[in-house]
């Protein structure tokens, strides 16, 4: 499993009743890893490639399936990512400046050497001091012997040197709220009355939930029923797995001292990558980061 793109935990839901009883151990494990998600751009692949054993950096694209980009020289950049000047230039950077260590690593770009406030999307990130080297928020650490192959190991913590600032991405699950009990009970008395997706529905309904989270709506069951078609209580479902994802994000805590801004106001976190036995997903709080991200994208 490549980290190219993780699920929401509430999208479980949407594959079926498997995936919903399995949204629900998910979320009450009590055995849990997680970290954070930061909001940084682009995402960096690096590392040493073991079928060569050259050091390269490189986008996601590093995992493509038909155009492979993997970055070896400078050269390499340029071909590759002349489209995008902005994503070369920093690949220029890291390709200069991250440990050219055996492994191979994913992370998001933070912000170059000399500032204590970076903003590499939608949030702004600011520092005790300013940090003079250039700034990593690496999480994954990837197994296996081809780059075709590997399987990503989330929360992995990169230790600083002195070229490159890693962000320590470590956080932890506080004390669990007493509501989640209540809630999750009621989650899995629904699951037996809920109206699944065919599969066929199932990317087309994570397209009208988007829509309704990129114009700033609340996802109101009855209306979604009314506009997909699938009963009202799917989408109660899916709305009762958001509030327990919230409320145990509410009690994670962070191990990085750094303040989120948005628009110069104090902000959350993008969110957090949990994982357990039930599996590996992004917990984020879309009505407010992803309808803040969608603004961006579209202004």
């Amino acid at each position: 499993m490549k980290n190219k793109h993780l699920e929401h935990i509430e999208d479980n839901i949407l594959a079926g009743k498997q995936g919903a009883v399995d949204a629900v151990k998910f979320l009450t494990s009590k055995e849990n890893k997680v970290s954070v998600k930061y909001d940084g751009a682009p995402a960096i692949v690096y590392g040493v490639n073991p079928e060569n054993n050259r050091f390269f950096v490189g986008t996601k694209s590093v995992f493509n399936k038909v155009k492979v980009k993997i970055n070896y020289t400078h050269d390499d950049i340029d071909r590759n990512h002349r489209a995008v000047p902005e994503v070369a230039t920093i690949l220029h950077t890291c390709f200069d400046t991250l440990p050219k260590n055996d492994g191979v690593y994913q992370g998001d770009f933070i912000g170059y050497a000399g500032s204590d406030n970076h903003t590499p999307n939608t949030i702004t990130y600011k520092f005790d001091d300013r940090i003079d080297s250039m700034i990593m928020a690496t999480h994954t650490k990837y197994i296996g012997n081809t780059i075709k192959d590997m399987s990503a190991q989330f929360h992995y913590r990169a230790t600083n040197d002195d070229n490159v600032h890693f962000i320590d991405t470590n956080a932890n699950v506080g004390k669990r709220n007493l509501k989640l009990d209540l809630l999750t009970t009621l989650a899995r008395t629904i699951i037996p009355f809920v109206k699944f997706p065919h599969d066929d529905d199932i990317a087309q309904l994570k397209v009208s939930i988007n829509k309704y989270i990129r114009s700033g709506r609340s996802l109101d069951a009855d209306q979604l029923a009314k506009d997909t078609g699938y009963s009202k209580n799917l989408f109660h479902l899916y709305n009762m797995i958001i509030e327990i994802k919230e409320l145990i994000m509410e009690g994670i805590t962070t191990t990085e001292n750094v303040q989120c801004l948005h628009d110069s106001m104090p902000y959350e976190h993008e969110g957090y990558v949990m994982s357990n036995d039930y599996g590996t997903f992004k917990l984020v709080k879309r009505q407010q980061f992803s309808y803040a991200n969608f603004q961006k994208c579209d202004s």
